[in-house]
C-alpha cells in the first residue's frame, strides 16, 4: 500500500506541531472508530480501532504524543527464536511522557525482539510532540542488535513526508521487498509542505505572544487547514481518472495523495496536534470518518470526558453517511467540487470555533475548574459531530434524489 504521513514542526507550523497521515484500505466503512482509554495508572490516550486486521492504534495521548503507523513491504524473516517481551504500543503511549521517552524504550524493546511478525515483521511509525518530531523504521532480519532499526530524528522547524518505503539505507538494502511504495506519493506531500516552511514570521520586539484569550499570535507557515488540504490533494490524478485503476498512481507517474481506486481507496485521514497550552486539555486528533475529499476533519480533545458514540461505536453511524456519500457521488461527480468546499468551509469555522472554545476553557482551567473545562471541550465534541451527521445526511438525501 502507500498510506502517506507528514509531519511540520517548530517554526514551520502556525500552532503547534502537525502530525498527520492518509490511510489506504479495502476494508469496511464501520471499522473507522476511535476510543478514549483512560488507564488505571499513567496517560490516558485516544486510540483508532479497527482499522484492517490489526487497526492503527494508539494515536494521541495527554502528554501531547502524537502518533501514527505505516507498513513496508518487506522480505519474510523467521519470528524471534524464543519468548518475546514485546512492549504493546498501547503501553508505550501509557507510559511514555514524551517522544523521546517513547523512542528510547521503543528502541531498547526493537533491538531484543523485533516486532510481532502478526505486523508482517516491518514497522514504520512517525511521532511528534509539542517539542519534536521522529521516524521511526525497523525490521526482523536480525535480533538483539540495533541495526534492525533505525530513528530518524528529532526532527525540529522543519517539515518531512514519507510513505511505504524504508528511508534507512541498510534496511532498504537488507529488509525491503522490491522497491518499496508510495514515492510519487510522498513527493507531493514533500512539495506541498516545502511551499509553506519558510513563511513563518518572528513577532516584532514588545509584542507579547498570547493574545487576551492564552492563544498565539499567528504569523505565517502552515495552518491547520492547510494541512488539511495536502492530506486530501489530488495533485495530477482526477478522482474519475484515478477510479479506472486498482489503487496507486504509482504505475502512471501520477502525484496523487487522496487516492480513488477500484478496490483500494484513501478511507480516512488524521492529524494530531500537541498543544503547549495545557497540554492535557487542548492537544486535538483531527480526524476524517470517511474519504478525506469527502468528509470533514472532525475535532477530539484529549480532555474530552469521553468520545461520541457516533465515532466511538462499531456501526459507527458518521461514517456510515460518508460511505453513502462516496457512493453517491460515484453517481454524480459534478457535485464533488461543491461537496469538497462545502466541508473545507465547515472546517475553517470548525477551527475558528475551536480558538474561542479553547480561550473560554483556559480560563476555567486556570481557575481550577478542570471539570469545567472538560466539560466544555465535550460540549463541544459532540456538537461538530451532530453537525457533521446531519449535514452529510442532508447532502446524501439530495444526491439520492438525482436520476
Amino acid at each position: 500500500m502507500a498510506c502517506s504521513a507528514a509531519l511540520a514542526t517548530g517554526l514551520t507550523s502556525v500552532r503547534g506541531n502537525l502530525l498527520g497521515q492518509s490511510y489506504d484500505t479495502g476494508y469496511d466503512w464501520e471499522s473507522i472508530r476511535v476510543q478514549l482509554v483512560i488507564p488505571e495508572k499513567g496517560n490516558r490516550y485516544l486510540k483508532s480501532v479497527g482499522i484492517g486486521p490489526e487497526g492503527l492504534g494508539p494515536t494521541l495521548n495527554e502528554k501531547g504524543i502524537g502518533k501514527v503507523g505505516f507498513s513496508r513491504p518487506t522480505v519474510q524473516f523467521p519470528p524471534y527464536p524464543g519468548t518475546p517481551e514485546y512492549l504493546s504500543e498501547d503501553e508505550l503511549m501509557r507510559i511514555s511522557n514524551s517522544t523521546r521517552e517513547y523512542v528510547d524504550l521503543w528502541s531498547e524493546n526493537m533491538t531484543r525482539y523485533g516486532i510481532p511478525t502478526t505486523e508482517g515483521g516491518s514497522i514504520g511509525r512517525m511521532l511528534v510532540d509539542i517539542k519534536e518530531g521522529y521516524l521511526l523504521e525497523g525490521a526482523n532480519w536480525i535480533y538483539g542488535d540495533p541495526a534492525n532499526h533505525a530513528i530518524h530524528g528529532p526532527m525540529t522547524d522543519q517539515v518531512f513526508a514519507c510513505a511505504n518505503f524504508f528511508v534507512n539505507t541498510q534496511l532498504k538494502k537488507r529488509a525491503e521487498w522490491g522497491i518499496g511504495a508510495g514515492y510519487t506519493r510522498a513527493k507531493r506531500v514533500w512539495e506541498l509542505l516545502i511551499d509553506r516552511q519558510y513563511d513563518c514570521s518572528i513577532n516584532e520586539p514588545g509584542m507579547s505572544n498570547v493574545n487576551p484569550r492564552g492563544l498565539p499570535h499567528f504569523g505565517g507557515g502552515i495552518t491547520l487547514p492547510y494541512f488539511m488540504s495536502i492530506l486530501r490533494d489530488h495533485g495530477d490524478l482526477s478522482p474519475d481518472e484515478g477510479r479506472m485503476s486498482t489503487y496507486m498512481p504509482e504505475d502512471r507517474g501520477k502525484e496523487s495523495i487522496c487516492c480513488h481506486g477500484v478496490v483500494f481507496h484513501t478511507k480516512c485521514a488524521k492529524i494530531c496536534n500537541p498543544v503547549e497550552n495545557h497540554t492535557n486539555l487542548f492537544s486535538c486528533l483531527w480526524m476524517t470518518f470517511g474519504q478525506p475529499c469527502l468528509s470533514p476533519f472532525l475535532p477530539i480533545y484529549i480532555g474530552v470526558n469521553s468520545v461520541p458514540d457516533a465515532l466511538s461505536a462499531k456501526a459507527n453511524p458518521v461514517s456510515r453517511v460518508f460511505e453513502d456519500l462516496r457512493l453517491a457521488l460515484e453517481y454524480h461527480p459534478e457535485n464533488r467540487d461543491k461537496v469538497k468546499h462545502y466541508w473545507t468551509v465547515f472546517e475553517l469555522q470548525t477551527v475558528e470555533e475551536s480558538y474561542a472554545v479553547e480561550g473560554e476553557a483556559t480560563k476555567l482551567a486556570g481557575d481550577g475548574n478542570l471539570t469545567a473545562a472538560r466539560a466544555l471541550l465535550t460540549e463541544f465534541v459532540n456538537k461538530k459531530c451532530t453537525e457533521a451527521l446531519s449535514k452529510g445526511k442532508q447532502w446524501v438525501e439530495k444526491l439520492q434524489s438525482l436520476p
